[in-house]
């Protein structure tokens, strides 16, 4: 079927989570409200990336799968979804879960990726599918391929992110507190593959307190033990891991003089808040999952394995991550700050 002769009346993006994937999804959305700025937009999402479609500027209604309630939580979002009485529905998540949900939408047409790209034969219940244009690119491109397949204009992506108040106000005093030479360094990754060890970011954070800037950890509950390690061999640094929202955490990124991340969703969070990123990856492909940008820098090794997209190395040694040293990853960060300031 292709392009859309008239605007849809209802559309609905199915792209439950994870953080970093419904950061680069939301470019989707943004596409179809430039497009078709009288459709309403819906979202799909889990609990926890919510914050990132509530409220924002392209999205109409967000239906929220809670958090821990299963198939009763399923089928509640189901009959939100299909109460809307959406024309088109598109799974960006090529899962079966939310294929199922695009399907039982009620939507008349739904999208979703080619037999090729995904899992738990999730293209079976899609009506259309998209097929890769010229290679599998990065997912913020493949994502950009349903814009193009419904044959609307993809070429100028804008992240935009919910406006929050309070996230600015908290955001504004936390930097004050750093000055205009705060670094944020985000510890934490969920896939514990993609994690570089804390005492790492602390030498690195060093040679920055050293020369002038202030340093922040940002992290969720979960990476609280990370920044005790990182905190006990730097003892300058300042700790706010489990301490803000993810928009706060966003607010943060966007007034920072650049952000060190592992390969996580908040990495793709500050690429989308317009920060400058420094990238540590390791079992990923980066071509695939990089922060999204010509501006942001990438350090890595390439042993033989990688990239695996494990989340648990299966290697005696974790070499892509082990490899990675103090002096690649400062020359990578110093080299992004004096670029910035240059320009």
């Amino acid at each position: 079927m292709g392009r859309v002769e008239s605007a849809p009346a209802k559309v609905l993006i199915v792209r439950l989570g994870a953080i970093g994937d419904v950061v680069n999804a939301t470019l989707v959305a943004s596409a179809l409200r430039r497009a078709w700025p009288e459709t309403e937009i819906g979202w799909a999402v889990h609990e926890l990336a919510s914050p990132l479609v509530l409220g924002h500027p392209s999205i109409d209604r967000v239906h929220v799968w809670r958090k821990g309630t299963g198939l009763t939580g399923f089928r509640a979002v189901l009959a939100d979804v299909r109460s809307q009485r959406y024309d088109l529905a598109i799974d960006l998540q090529r899962i079966a879960k939310s294929a199922v949900l695009a399907r039982l939408s009620g939507a008349r047409r739904v999208l979703g990726f080619d037999r090729m790209r995904t899992k738990e034969a999730s293209w079976l219940l899609t009506r259309e599918r998209v097929a890769p244009r010229t290679h599998r690119g990065s997912m913020v491109e493949q994502y950009l391929e349903f814009v193009q397949h419904l044959g609307l204009d993809s070429s100028i992506p804008t992240f935009e992110l919910p406006l929050d108040a309070t996230a600015v106000a908290r955001a504004e005093e936390r930097m004050r507190e750093l000055g205009p030479l705060a670094v944020l360094m985000h510890l934490g990754a969920t896939k514990p593959a993609n994690r570089w060890a804390p005492e790492r970011f602390a030498e690195v954070a060093r040679r920055l307190l050293d020369r002038g800037y202030r340093v922040a950890l940002t992290g969720g509950p979960g990476d609280a033990e990370l920044a005790l390690r990182a905190v006990a061999i730097e003892p300058r640094l300042t700790n706010w891991c489990g301490a803000t929202s993810l928009l706060e955490l966003a607010e943060l990124q966007r007034r920072s003089a650049l952000v060190l991340s592992c390969d996580s969703g908040p990495m793709h969070l500050a690429a989308a808040a317009g920060a400058l990123v420094v990238a540590l990856f390791g079992p990923a492909d980066e071509r695939r999952t990089g922060p999204f940008g010509a501006r942001h820098t990438v350090v890595r090794t390439r042993p033989p394995c990688a990239p695996c997209n494990l989340r648990h190395c299966n290697q005696t040694r974790h070499a892509c991550m082990e490899d990675l040293t103090t002096d690649a990853v400062s020359a990578a960060v110093f080299a992004a700050l004096d670029r910035r300031a240059g320009s």
